[in-house]
């Protein structure tokens, strides 16, 4: 197999694998923010401590209100939260 063609393979699994911050604004605001006006504004949210804990409550609020987000979803809304309200570095 070429180096261009398995390029072709190997580029969408890469660029869905980078979390985009933007995509994870859009999914909080359409889907979380009828809720959490504010990450701040959830019992246990001010208690983060590292990214999984995140992601793991975006995930349980994924599960919960059957929002059929994929992991990508999670991931992006994750960074997005961390970028703006979080700042955990694991």
């Amino acid at each position: 197999m070429s180096a261009r063609l398995l390029s072709l393979f190997l580029l969408p699994a890469l660029s869905w694998a980078m979390p985009n911050v933007s995509d994870g604004k859009l999914l909080y605001d359409e889907s979380c923010a009828k809720c959490h006006h504010t990450p701040y504004e959830s019992l246990g949210w001010n208690e983060m401590t590292s990214k999984a804990e995140l992601g793991y409550m975006i995930e349980s609020c994924s599960d919960y209100f059957q929002l059929d987000w994929n992991a990508q979803d999670i991931e992006d809304t994750s960074e997005y939260l961390n970028a703006e309200f979080f700042f955990l570095e694991k």
